[in-house]
Order: structure tokens, then sequence, then C-alpha cells
């Protein structure tokens, strides 16, 4: 099992995250854009799991001290700024396709926490977990999209 607890953990993630969203600010055109970009994905991604965490949908392993926690993990809240960074640059192609982006959506961020669910760092709580993440992604990455295209 994983754990995002440790102090080595943090530190390192916090490192390569800041590194990651400085020299990606520090070379974007319109950086007060990018950053309230960067911004409204993070609380948005943030607010989403942290209530697929509270309605017993999802439950991250092994990143709090003592058990679990009511809110989102700092590592994936780090995921969800670093995917706000992306937006307008590696995943600018979905612009084009926003009337698919919701099935893109409801299939990739399945994956991808099926992804984690397979290494042990989020667990989903009942069969029918993973079609209401499915539907969640459904919803916000249209939402994502639309926010980039508004940068």
């Amino acid at each position: 099992m994983v754990n995002g607890t440790s102090p080595f953990n943090v530190v390192s993630i916090l490192i390569v995250t800041t590194a990651f969203l400085t020299q990606h600010i520090y070379f974007c055109f319109d950086k007060k854009a990018e950053f309230e970009l960067i911004f409204k994905v993070g609380l948005i991604g943030w607010v989403m799991d942290t209530l697929l965490i509270q309605n017993n949908i999802i439950r991250f392993e092994g990143s709090y001290a003592g058990g679990g926690s009511l809110v989102q993990p700092f590592w994936m809240s780090c995921l969800w700024l670093s995917l706000g960074a992306s937006l307008n640059y590696s995943l600018a192609w979905l612009k084009r396709f926003r009337i698919w982006s919701g099935l893109i959506g409801a299939v990739v961020g399945t994956v991808s926490y099926l992804s984690g669910d397979k290494l042990g760092v989020l667990h989903f709580e009942s069969p029918l977990s993973t079609l209401v993440t499915a539907f969640y992604w459904g919803l916000t990455l249209p939402i994502l999209v639309f926010l980039s295209s508004e940068s």
C-alpha cells in the first residue's frame, strides 16, 4: 500500500508540483488567466473528490495519518492542479470535441480512478461507485473544457 503521509512524500510531491506549475506559468503568455484556470480546476477537483469521499463513493487508502479523512488528500490536489495546467496545452484537443468531452471524461476519468484502485491508493466503496464516478467525470470534464475555453 502506498503511504502518502510520510513527510518525505509530502515534501517531494510539493516540490515537484511547485516546480512544474512555476515553470508552466513562467512560459504562459497570459499568466493571470492560466493561474486562474489552474486555481479553478484545483478547487473543482477538491470539491468533487471531497463530495465523493463524504458520500462514501470512494476512499483514499494510506493518504492520511491515523486513518481516513473526509477531504481529498494532498497528493490528489496536486494532480488536479496539474490537470488544470494541461487543459490549454496537452489537452487543448478536447476543445474541438466539446460535445464528446462528457463521454471522454466518463471513460478516461473513471479509468484513472480504476487505476488508482488497482494501485491500492483508492478504493471504490461499492459496485455502484464506478458508475457514480463515471457520471461525476462525465459532468466535470465538460465544465473544465468550458473553463479552459474561457481563459
